[in-house]
């Protein structure tokens, strides 16, 4: 009986500090595309959004990566990504370069650095509206807009009049570029502290 109650104490124990490690999200909580996770991967472009439906940051299952440019965990790009330049006044010398999250493994494609008015654009999200009767859809929280997102970067998972939760805030349109500072070169790095993915 004292065997098994250890036991029983001990899995709860493991299993509450997995739950602590892979912490689920909501709607706009951060995430990190898995597509990051590969060296190959240059990062999203702004004139465009993409959903990745089986997200296990988010308790919705939903990474929503909205108009955003780079990739979410090298937030200065790499020196290939800026034309060959260096990044100025910066203090760490792992600001040319990108890596995997999790690994010391150099990213090897070419990866621009973020834009100071997207960089947040990538987080939870939900999908709230659409054409499918059968599915179920969520309710937007406070501060979140139920719209269509067009243009997917990956089609099979958007299908025309499918809606998902957006910042209420978010009016870029599909095809616009960045327009302000980018974070390599911005005075205050758009807050960065290091070349790396920093919540």
């Amino acid at each position: 009986m004292i065997r098994q109650t250890v036991v029983s104490a001990l899995a709860v124990l493991v299993l509450g500090g997995l739950a602590a490690a892979c912490k689920a999200g909501g709607v706009g909580d951060p995430c990190i595309p898995n597509d990051e996770f590969s060296p190959t991967y240059p990062g999203a472009t702004e004139t465009g959004a993409q959903i990745e439906d089986r997200s296990f940051q988010c308790e919705t299952r939903v990474c929503l990566v909205a108009h955003f440019r780079g990739r979410v965990t090298c937030p200065f790009g790499n020196k290939a990504g800026r034309g060959g330049v260096d990044v100025f006044n910066y203090q760490n010398a792992d600001a040319n370069d990108c890596v995997v999250p999790g690994t010391n493994e150099i990213v090897s494609a070419t990866v621009k650095p973020q834009c100071r008015d997207r960089k947040d654009d990538v987080y939870c999200s939900c999908r709230c509206a659409g054409d499918d009767t059968a599915a179920k859809y969520c309710q937007c929280p406070g501060g979140y807009k139920c719209e269509e997102v067009t243009k997917s970067l990956d089609p099979t998972l958007v299908r025309p009049g499918d809606k998902y939760c957006i910042k209420q805030q978010d009016n870029f349109k599909d095809g616009q570029n960045c327009v302000d500072d980018t974070c390599d070169q911005a005075s205050d790095h758009c807050g960065y502290t290091s070349n790396s993915w920093q919540l």
